[in-house]
């Protein structure tokens, strides 16, 4: 071997001793606390962080009945940044932000303003993006993580999960990831909104081990409609009629359901399976307009009156009560947000797609002036699919 032929293997050698070196950025998991969830509170016009980091203990088999699955450590500072640096002196371990599944701002905090909070979150290079953000009801955001849950051995996972799983599944429930949030209240056209979560049951019973070994546990938590904020402040709560006719609107509907009243009485189950929806906007003499165009499919999920659904005139005027329901779904949340003056539909971002200029003048007062404009809205409903049975017993049993 000569010696350039040398001297190129020595370079080789180099370079692969070089991008086999390992992570310069590692952290070795024995030292480290893995935090699961956030809480944000105030308390004496200072924050109260609250942190729930998964407790290692647990997992081993022969702790499993002795160890809470989670440890949850608060600590109070001037900036979030402080309230962290003072929590790590009451933890053995650097808390590690990067498996954030949750925050939850309590409400005092969310009608204070999040936009600091989610400036620390956000400046975080540690801290992801991919996690949703909720709002305590009724209780503080400390509260809410400290409830053990007995389907998730980590509470935050149980929340993120049934939040994914509800706005799914659920049309009055939304999860808001917190990229969703930072680009409502940084961009124009549409304010932002939150889910609500709140604590049913005795909250100090929920810290106790005692309530998961109840086949049904005395404390849990339930979704509490969606918080409408104005900017980064809370002002006002949808309930859960609002909520689902906010998600009509804003396209998020993925399944959820109904049910109407059949001619005779009784009544008739819907499974709404898809929901497409759009907005659109025109502005002519400085007068805007919004189209809302959606398209609802579903089928006819149970029967508890005489119906003849074999009938073609009967399937039709299904169609129609389907769309009158959502129509007025609709109708009851823009009123809502009207009420509470603000956008949070997105018609600001429609009017700025249609007419740039108009926008440029008039979005310094929008909140105002879309309580003023004609919304049209246009709502086709089929009812594509009757179920496996074509009489019904219920038929049957009145015939």
């Amino acid at each position: 071997m000569g010696v350039k032929s040398r001297v190129w293997l020595l370079v080789c050698l180099i370079a692969v001793m070089l991008l086999t070196s390992g992570c310069w950025s590692r952290k070795e998991l024995n030292s480290l606390s893995i935090a699961q969830g956030i809480g944000i509170d105030l308390e004496d016009n200072q924050y109260v962080l609250t942190v729930q980091i998964v407790n290692p203990g647990s997992f081993v088999k022969q702790q499993e009945s002795m160890n809470t699955s989670i440890i949850v450590y608060s600590a109070k500072g001037a900036t979030l940044n402080e309230a962290v640096r003072r929590l790590s002196a009451s933890v053995a371990r650097k808390i590690f932000f990067a498996h954030i599944r949750i925050v939850v701002f309590s409400e005092r905090v969310a009608k204070h303003g999040i936009a600091k909070p989610l400036d620390f979150l956000m400046r975080d290079n540690e801290i992801r993006s991919d996690f949703n953000v909720v709002i305590a009801r009724d209780s503080t955001a400390k509260e809410v993580l400290s409830v053990l849950t007995p389907l998730e051995k980590i509470p935050s996972n149980y929340l993120f999960n049934a939040l994914e799983v509800a706005n799914k599944e659920w049309s009055h429930v939304v999860s808001v990831k917190m990229d969703e949030v930072a680009n409502n209240i940084l961009g124009e056209g549409m304010d932002p909104v939150l889910s609500g979560v709140r604590i049913l049951g005795d909250k100090t019973k929920g810290k106790e081990t005692a309530n998961l070994q109840l086949s049904a546990p005395s404390v849990k938590f339930e979704h509490a409609g969606i918080g409408v904020l104005k900017k980064d402040k809370l002002v006002g709560w949808l309930d859960e009629n609002e909520s689902r006719g906010y998600s009509l609107l804003t396209d998020r509907v993925q399944r959820t359901a109904l049910h109407i009243p059949c001619p005779g009485g009784g009544k008739l189950g819907i499974d709404i399976s898809h929901v497409h929806t759009q907005l659109r906007s025109k502005v002519t003499n400085n007068n805007p307009e919004i189209w809302v165009n959606s398209s609802v499919n579903g089928n006819i999920s149970s029967v508890e009156c005489q119906i003849d659904l074999s009938d073609l005139a009967t399937i039709e005027k299904i169609n129609e009560q389907v769309s009158t329901a959502e129509k007025s779904l609709m109708e009851l949340s823009i009123q809502k947000a009207i009420s509470l003056g603000t956008d949070i539909f997105g018609f600001g971002i429609a009017v700025h797609h249609a007419d740039y200029k108009f926008w440029k003048k008039n979005k310094s007062n929008w909140d105002e002036r879309f309580a003023q404009i004609p919304i049209h809205i246009e709502v086709v409903s089929s009812m594509s699919n009757t179920g496996t049975i074509g009489k019904s017993p219920v038929t049957e049993k009145e015939e």
